[in-house]
């Protein structure tokens, strides 16, 4: 007699089934993820598709008037500059931006007279004295360690492809010369091996200004931290020291190993007249060199303390 299965029989293996089945779906399932990653991984891609902006070689643009250096003048390691006669103003972008001429022939006579009566529009900053009293080439993770809240002020990660960097930490005594409230202005990075022209007036770099935030950190809410509006900030005849970091990349520089092998001696830090186009070069020193020089300077002391003129030269 052929035998039948019970009810309950057949209905015992159903579970089978369906985990027989779901484990050939799970399976199929990963085969199909795998050959996906594995398409871009074996078909040539265009060479920026993987990467993010390149990192920096120079100045942010519209910093300095992209134009020739008409003078330079070198101050030593460790030496005060007293600059008593920097001008700046929107005057010499206009001036020297053939784009910015442009816009300045199609404005109405109004505009132009706007322009030409603010008072950003050309000016002299008032007298201050910087000496260059330390600096250093450190790594970002040393850096970190220095500054803590770098972890999470650091934005360049996310916007920069992966690349070498360094933080050149240069600390700067400022003295405000004047007899109002004085914000100086931003010194920039320059070296005779990086690759941006040092022939040219934008030719340097700027402090980056999530390195600073570490440094002089403010509440920007929500948990947020941004830097200090004027940090530098100095009351007449206060003089103090500000630190400025700088982040140099392996891109920054002419030669691939130039990151390498810098060395502090062949920078300097820089701060800019327009009239005439010229810079006021700090430089600086590398551990050996710095060890020689003495930083006191006795001539700013004394001015700040009123004891000296402000007219008497520097010796």
């Amino acid at each position: 007699m052929e035998e039948f299965e019970t009810v309950a029989e057949a209905t015992s293996r159903v579970p089978n089934r369906f985990a027989r089945t779901a484990a050939g779906i799970a399976a199929i399932a990963v085969l199909i993820l795998a050959f996906c990653w594995m398409i871009p991984h074996f078909i040539a891609q265009p060479e920026s598709a993987s990467l993010k902006t390149p990192t920096p070689r120079g100045m942010a643009s519209g910093f300095a008037p992209h134009v020739a250096i008409e003078q330079v003048e070198e101050v030593p390691y460790g030496d005060t500059a007293v600059l008593d006669d920097l001008t700046a103003g929107a005057k010499y972008d206009f001036d020297t931006s053939p784009s910015l001429q442009e816009q300045w022939e199609a404005m109405s006579e109004d505009a132009k007279r706007a322009y030409t009566e603010d008072e950003g529009w050309d000016y002299e900053i008032a007298p201050f004295s910087a000496r260059v009293v330390g600096c250093s080439m450190v790594s970002e993770e040393a850096f970190t360690e220095w500054y803590p809240l770098y972890f999470q002020t650091n934005q360049s990660e996310e916007l920069y492809a992966e690349e070498d960097v360094r933080v050149v930490v240069i600390d700067v005594e400022l003295a405000n010369l004047s007899t109002e409230p004085l914000v100086p202005p931003v010194p920039v990075l320059r070296g005779s091996a990086f690759a941006s022209p040092q022939d040219m007036l934008d030719g340097g770099m700027l402090p980056d200004p999530y390195a600073q935030a570490a440094l002089y950190p403010s509440d920007a809410g929500d948990g947020a931290i941004a830097l200090q509006g004027e940090y530098a900030s100095l009351m007449p005849g206060e003089a103090r020291i500000v630190r400025y970091p700088f982040l140099v990349y392996r891109n920054s520089f002419s030669a691939e190993d130039g990151i390498d092998t810098a060395d502090l001696s062949d920078m300097e830090i820089a701060y800019l007249d327009y009239d005439p186009f010229r810079v006021v070069a700090l430089k600086l020193a590398n551990a050996h060199d710095a060890a020689q020089v003495g930083v006191r300077n006795a001539y700013v002391d004394a001015i700040v303390s009123g004891e000296l003129s402000e007219d008497v030269p520097v010796s």
